[in-house]
């Protein structure tokens, strides 16, 4: 079952980024040092995450180092360089795909960078749960601005 998220969506603002997300899934917010996690998810199982990067570190350095984490904990990870933006900037992007106990996992790694910070959005889901909540992650990720830049 696919979600309609089309007139139930709120907007998160703070930590100079704002994004819509549908208001019927749960927002976590953790702060590390000057460094915010957000996290949306449904149930729990899958979801979408922006983690907001003050120190500015170069977005090829957020993403490799994303991708090493996975590669090292599990065996089997495909990558695939793909294309795509967020926060209107040409963002660096990863898909990977990887099992874990039985079930095909896929994540979506984007990451930018700006004068003030960088962004890496972070979603993962299950192969059933992929095809009922991946326009639901890009209508997330398509709706991130930097407060600062946005127009």
């Amino acid at each position: 079952m696919a979600f309609d998220t089309s007139e139930c969506l709120t907007r998160y603002e703070g930590h100079g980024v704002q994004f819509d997300y549908p208001g019927f899934w749960e927002i976590a917010e953790e702060a590390d040092g000057d460094d915010v996690l957000l996290t949306v998810s449904a149930d729990g199982s899958c979801f979408w995450a922006l983690r907001i990067l003050k120190e500015c570190p170069r977005p090829e350095d957020v993403v490799v180092s994303c991708v090493k984490a996975f590669v090292d904990e599990y065996d089997d990870v495909e990558v695939q360089d793909i294309r795509g933006t967020l926060a209107m900037m040409p963002a660096v992007c990863r898909e990977l795909e990887f099992s874990c106990f039985e079930l095909l996992n896929t994540v979506g790694l984007s990451c930018v960078r700006s004068a003030d910070m960088s962004l890496l959005v972070w979603w993962q889901a299950t192969d059933h749960q992929l095809s009922d909540v991946r326009s639901v992650f890009e209508q997330i990720s398509e709706s991130v601005r930097i407060l600062s830049i946005a127009g």
